[in-house]
């Protein structure tokens, strides 16, 4: 019983990290087609990764595929990655710098 909670809690994590994610991916691109003319290799990575996850704990929560090991490792290896990213997108500050010289 402990395990089927464990698996129900990894999959909603995933779907909750990945839906924030997408939101703020598409957000910052304004839309599908700048986003695939602008973004990263490792972006455009991660984001296909997101989404094959996203659709894995989606089958897992309404018992598509049964649970199996290797996929509950997958998805808390791409929760931890996207975690990872999204602490990258908030806590990104940008520095202005002024023309003055300050002695």
């Amino acid at each position: 019983m402990k395990n089927a909670l464990v698996y129900k809690i990894t999959s909603c994590l995933s779907i909750l990290l990945a839906t924030v994610y997408l939101y703020e991916l598409m957000s910052y691109f304004e839309g599908f087609k700048k986003l695939f003319l602008e973004i990263s290799p490792v972006a455009l990575a991660l984001t296909v990764f997101l989404i094959i996850n996203l659709l894995l704990s989606i089958l897992l929560l309404t018992k598509k595929i049964k649970v199996k090991r290797v996929l509950i490792i997958f998805q808390i290896l791409i929760i931890i990655v996207t975690i990872w990213a999204l602490y990258e997108i908030y806590s990104f500050e940008e520095i202005i710098i002024d023309s003055r010289i300050v002695s």
